[in-house]
């Protein structure tokens, strides 16, 4: 049987050398932290740039990683504050929510696509903060303490904001039933938004 190799073994073997468990850590993460910065900026190369430079922090700052924390905190925290930084020296475009969806799909999976694809319309319409907790808890799959630590809130913040996008987000979808208007169209990954803790 194979072993797996967890985060904490590759910063360990990075921290003793070994660039080959650091491109492995790269390659683990960047693909959600792109989807990640991308739907906070909207723009392809300034989400490129803003990887680049966060596996870069991340490599130059190894040693400080602290192991209490997953990996996946840490390096979202750099790249939440990397984009952070970003935003204050540029423009940034209109956000736009990208996510794939494989190209052939039953009829199930048509609808369902559709139906989650309603839910990150909806997610649209809320404010940032909401969004932002909404795309990290149902996206990206973090733990409320987890989205504590990358946002800079407490526990109990993320929960009431969470709540609330529920709440709005319950409320937007059933104003969308009631009127029969589609939502604004900007986004192409779904989610599932049962009430975990």
């Amino acid at each position: 049987m194979e072993k797996i190799v967890t985060d904490r073994d590759l910063v360990e073997n990075s921290l003793n050398g070994s660039r080959q468990d650091f491109e492995a850590l790269i390659k683990r993460y960047s693909k959600k932290l792109y989807l990640f910065i991308f739907n906070r900026t909207g723009n392809r190369e300034d989400a490129e740039d803003i990887i680049q430079e966060t596996f870069l922090k991340a490599y130059k700052n190894l040693s400080g990683y602290d192991p209490k924390w997953n990996f996946s905190t840490w390096i979202y925290t750099i790249a939440m504050r990397t984009s952070i930084s970003h935003f204050r020296h540029t423009n940034v475009r209109e956000k736009t929510l990208i996510f794939p969806f494989s190209q052939s799909e039953s009829p199930e999976e048509k609808i369902m696509k559709d139906d989650v694809k309603n839910i990150w319309d909806a997610t649209g319409k809320l404010g940032p903060a909401k969004q932002e907790v909404i795309r990290l808890r149902y996206g990206d799959g973090l733990t409320i303490k987890e989205i504590a630590k990358i946002t800079g809130k407490s526990s109990v913040n993320i929960r009431v904001i969470l709540y609330r996008a529920k709440s709005e987000l319950i409320q937007i979808i059933n104003d969308t039933n009631r009127t029969g208007m589609p939502l604004q169209k900007n986004s192409e990954k779904g989610i599932a938004l049962g009430v975990k803790k």
